[in-house]
């Protein structure tokens, strides 16, 4: 199967240097689906995902079940990974583990900016998740189909 299709764990045979690992770690984030997410869906799939999760974690914050509040948060994360994945996938975008590597930084960067400035919402790890989040959206729901999926 060609790599856009597999997605983020696709590998050349003779490949060595990419260990089992880091295979397995890629292997989560595949896009799910191999049907074709148009701009609509991608915005209509966004925008569900975004609102039930919040409305879920805020009632699940005020029934103090922080715990699930946290498991759900880190699902709505996953969620949004994944349907970026599919998206990069239909846009022709080959390098698909760049984006989820680049992604996991940029989260884990900014929640320890976060912690090392108390939860500040007037620091940097907030904004600095923000304009990756919603750039990412951004550039995703402007991005033009691959011209090979449309041959199919």
């Amino acid at each position: 199967m060609p790599p856009l299709v597999r997605g983020v764990a696709y590998c050349h045979a003779n490949d060595v240097t990419q260990h089992m690992d880091v295979k397995l770690m890629l292997s989560v984030f595949i896009p799910s689906s191999e049907r074709c997410v148009s701009r609509c869906r991608y915005l209509l799939s966004f925008a569900l995902i975004n609102i039930i999760f919040s409305i879920l974690v805020g009632a699940l914050l005020y029934l103090s079940f922080v715990i699930l509040a946290i498991l759900f948060t880190i699902l709505l994360h996953y969620l949004v990974i994944n349907l970026n994945c599919q998206r990069f996938r239909d846009s022709g975008f080959e390098y698909i583990k760049f984006y989820v590597w680049g992604t996991l930084v940029i989260y884990i960067a900014s929640f320890v900016i976060m912690v090392a400035e108390d939860f500040a919402c007037d620091g940097f790890g907030m904004p600095l998740f923000l304009i990756w989040y919603f750039a990412t959206f951004s550039l995703l729901l402007l991005a033009p189909p691959d011209s090979n999926s449309l041959n199919k």
